[in-house]
C-alpha cells in the first residue's frame, strides 16, 4: 500500500479502498441515501485523481464517522452503464422524491442520464418536447423542487442561443441548416430560467420555459426555498462576467458582492434583488467568493429560514476560506458563524468546488472538493496529490450550533440557533419576531411572497420493498407451486359457508356496539375544540401532496436539561416558585414578564397576556381551507 501523506497525524487508521478525496463530483441525496458519481477521485491503494465508472452511495439512515477517509465499508458502488458521463466536471446533481438528474450543459440539453434510487435503474432520457431545450453553458446555478418534481437551472457563463420552432418549415439562414427548429440568436444576453419538469415521471421529462434577464450566477449558489404561493430561489456570489471593474485583464469579469441577493418568484416569474445587511454589521457579510456550497435550514415554525455557506475562493487573500456564513430569510442579514474550533472542520486549510446536502436541517453534509491554504502565502493545494490523511473528504457541519462534528448522527433533530433567534427574536422553535429586512421591503410583491410559506413536504427516506402495481389488479406472482396467484374458480366452500354465517351475526353484534358508543356516550362528553391551521401558509403548487407539518425537534443526548434556580431539573408538571396545583385542575407554564418590542401588554382577571400590535396583518387562511 502506498505511503500516505500525514499518516502520522490521522485521526482514524486507513484500509485498502478508502476514499481520501473526490473533485466535481455530482451530489445529492435520494431516498435516504448520500449519492456522487463523475468527477475524479483518489483512493487509499489506487492512482490519483481518476475517473470511476461508479455511482457511489452512503447510507444515511445510520451514524457514519467523519473528518477521516470514507471507509470502504462505508460507501457503496454500482458500475454505471457505457455513455453514463463519468468524465463530467459540471458537478450538477437535480433531483426528485425517486430520482437523480446527472445534468451537464456543457455536453447535452436534449438527453440526460438518470438513477431511479427506488428501482435502482440507469436510464438515458430523451426530452420530450425540443421546442424549449436551452443551450447554455456550464458554471450556472441549480437548484431542485423534489415535491413536484420540478428542477432548475439558470446563470451560466452565456446564454447565447435557443431552439425555436419555425413557423415557416424553412431554412435556418445562419449556416443553412435545415429543419423544424431554428436557433434564436440572443448573444451576448443574461441568463433566461431553465425548468426541467419531471412531474410526469421519468420518460416524460420537458423543459419548461422560465423567464428571461436573470443574473448571472457564475460559479455562485441556488437554492429553493419555501416562500410565496409556489416557492422562490435564491442565488447569490459567484463573477459577474460583464463586470470588468476588479481585474487589469478585461476578459476577467467581478466577485459579485455577497450584499445582492437575486430572489426569483416560482409562481410570477420574476426577478427581484434585494440588498442584504450585516447582522452585526458589516464584519458578518462575507467576502465576494465562488465555488462554496450552501444548505437550506427552515425554523421548526417556519417563521425564519437559513442559508448557511461553507468555503469558497475569496479574492480577498487569492485563496480558499475554511469560513462559514449562514444568510437569514426573510430579515436578508448575514452573519458570521465559523465554528470557533476548526479542528473537526478544515482547520486552518480552506475549501473549493465542494458539495453540500442538508439532512433534517440539522447537518450539512459537506463532500469533496480542492483543499489548500487559506491565505495568499500558503494556497497551495493539500489533497490532489497523495492521500493526505489530515485532510478529508467528507466534514459535517451541526447547523443548530454551527459546529463541526465528528459524526454524522441521522436522528440529529433541528432546533433554531442561538445565534439566529438572539438576532430576530424567538426561540429555539423560531417564533421570529423580525419579519422584513431592516429597511423593510421596497415592494407590495415581496412583502406578499414573504409572508406565505408553502407547506413542508419532506423528502423519503427509505423505499418499499416493492413496486406497487399502479393499475391494482390482482397479483400475478407465483405461488409456492409455480402458479399466479389469480382469483379462484372452484365451487363452494362449505367451511366458508358457514364461517361466514358466524361472521355475519358478529358484524351486526359488533355494529350495534358502535351505534350505543358514538351516540349515546358521545353526548356525555365535552366537545373538544378544533386547532385552527396556521396563516400565512399556500397551499401546496399542482402536484405537491397537502400536508401540514409542525413537529417540535426531540433533543438529542447533546442536549442539556433545562435546571431550576437550585439547580434541580426543571419539570413543568411540578408547582413553581410556591405555586400549588389542585389535582385534576389546568395548568399553565409560568410566562415571560419582560416587556417586547412590538406587543402590547394587557391584563385580564389579574394576568398577563401579550396581544400582536395593531400594526401587525393578520395572515389568511388559503382558499378551500376549512
Amino acid at each position: 500500500m502506498p505511503a500516505l501523506y500525514g499518516e502520522e497525524h490521522a485521526l482514524v487508521s486507513r484500509a485498502t479502498g478508502d476514499l481520501c478525496t473526490v473533485i466535481n463530483q455530482a451530489t445529492a441525496i435520494v431516498g435516504g441515501k448520500l449519492f456522487y458519481a463523475a468527477g475524479t477521485y483518489t483512493f487509499t491503494d489506487g492512482n490519483i485523481q481518476v475517473r470511476q465508472r461508479k455511482l457511489f452511495s452512503i447510507d444515511l439512515t445510520a451514524p457514519v464517522t467523519a473528518h477521516t477517509t470514507i471507509k470502504s465499508n462505508v460507501y457503496k458502488s454500482i458500475d454505471t452503464p457505457d455513455g453514463f458521463p463519468i468524465n463530467s466536471d459540471a458537478g450538477i446533481g437535480i433531483y426528485t422524491n425517486t430520482t437523480i438528474y446527472f445534468y451537464d450543459p456543457s455536453i447535452s440539453n436534449e438527453e440526460i442520464w438518470t438513477y431511479n434510487a427506488q428501482t435502482e435503474e440507469f436510464k438515458k432520457v430523451t426530452i420530450a418536447d425540443e421546442q424549449n431545450v436551452p443551450l447554455q453553458v456550464f458554471a450556472g446555478g441549480w437548484a431542485s423542487d423534489p415535491a413536484t418534481g420540478l428542477m432548475y437551472y439558470t446563470g451560466s457563463y452565456r446564454n447565447s442561443q435557443k431552439k425555436k420552432r419555425r413557423r415557416d418549415g424553412g431554412y435556418l439562414i445562419d449556416g443553412g441548416v435545415v429543419g423544424e427548429y431554428a436557433l434564436e440568436k440572443r448573444a451576448p444576453t443574461r441568463p433566461w430560467m431553465q425548468i426541467l419538469d419531471a412531474s410526469e415521471g421519468d420518460d416524460k421529462l420537458k423543459w419548461l420555459e422560465g423567464a428571461g434577464r436573470g443574473p448571472t450566477l457564475l460559479y455562485g449558489t441556488l437554492q429553493y426555498v419555501r416562500y410565496g404561493k409556489k416557492g422562490i430561489l435564491v442565488g447569490f456570489g459567484g463573477v459577474d462576467p460583464d463586470d470588468h471593474s476588479q481585474f487589469a485583464d478585461p476578459n476577467v469579469g467581478s466577485y459579485r458582492d455577497m450584499r445582492d441577493i437575486f430572489v426569483f418568484d416560482i409562481d410570477s416569474q420574476q426577478w427581484f434583488t434585494i440588498q442584504a445587511t450585516g447582522g452585526n454589521g458589516s464584519r458578518d457579510i462575507p467576502d465576494g467568493r465562488l465555488s462554496f456550497c450552501s444548505g437550506v435550514s427552515a425554523a421548526p415554525d417556519d417563521s425564519s429560514f437559513q442559508i448557511t455557506i461553507y468555503g469558497g475562493y475569496k479574492l480577498s487573500n487569492v485563496a480558499a476560506t475554511n469560513k462559514v456564513h449562514v444568510l437569514i430569510l426573510p430579515t436578508f442579514q448575514w452573519l458570521d458563524v465559523t465554528p470557533s474550533d476548526g479542528r473537526l472542520g478544515d482547520d486552518r486549510w480552506g475549501r473549493q468546488t465542494n458539495k453540500c446536502v442538508m439532512w433534517n436541517d440539522a447537518q450539512m453534509i459537506v463532500l469533496g472538493g480542492q483543499i489548500q491554504g487559506n491565505n495568499a502565502r500558503n494556497n497551495t493545494p493539500v489533497n490532489t496529490g497523495a492521500c493526505n490523511a489530515t485532510h478529508p473528504p467528507l466534514v459535517v457541519l451541526d447547523t443548530t450550533v454551527f459546529e463541526w462534528t465528528e459524526e454524522f448522527n441521522p436522528n440529529r433533530s433541528y432546533s433554531q440557533p442561538k445565534q439566529i433567534y438572539e438576532l430576530i427574536g424567538g426561540d429555539w422553535r423560531g417564533l421570529a419576531r423580525t419579519k422584513e429586512p431592516p429597511g423593510g421591503f421596497d415592494n407590495t410583491a415581496l412583502e406578499d411572497i414573504f409572508a406565505t410559506t408553502v407547506r413542508r413536504i419532506d423528502q423519503p427516506t427509505a423505499f418499499s420493498a416493492t413496486v406497487p402495481d399502479p393499475t391494482g389488479s390482482p397479483s400475478d406472482t407465483p405461488d409456492n407451486n409455480g402458479t399466479p396467484n389469480t382469483p379462484s374458480t372452484s365451487g363452494p366452500n362449505t367451511g366458508a359457508i358457514a364461517g361466514g354465517v358466524v361472521g355475519g351475526v358478529l358484524g351486526i353484534a359488533i355494529v350495534a356496539g358502535l351505534v350505543w358508543f358514538f351516540f349515546f356516550r358521545k353526548g356525555r362528553r365535552e366537545e373538544v375544540p378544533s386547532i385552527p391551521l396556521a396563516v400565512g401558509i399556500a397551499p401546496g403548487p399542482p402536484g405537491r401532496p397537502e400536508m401540514m407539518r409542525y413537529e417540535k425537534p426531540e433533543l438529542d443526548g447533546s442536549q442539556q436539561p433545562l435546571t431550576g434556580g437550585n439547580g434541580e431539573t426543571f419539570d413543568p408538571l411540578k408547582p413553581q416558585n410556591g405555586q400549588q396545583y389542585v389535582d385534576g385542575a389546568p395548568m399553565e407554564l409560568a410566562g415571560d414578564e419582560r416587556p417586547r418590542p412590538g406587543v402590547e401588554r394587557a391584563l385580564s382577571n389579574g394576568r398577563s397576556v401579550y396581544e400582536l400590535d395593531t400594526s401587525e396583518r393578520r395572515g389568511e387562511l388559503p382558499a378551500g381551507t376549512v
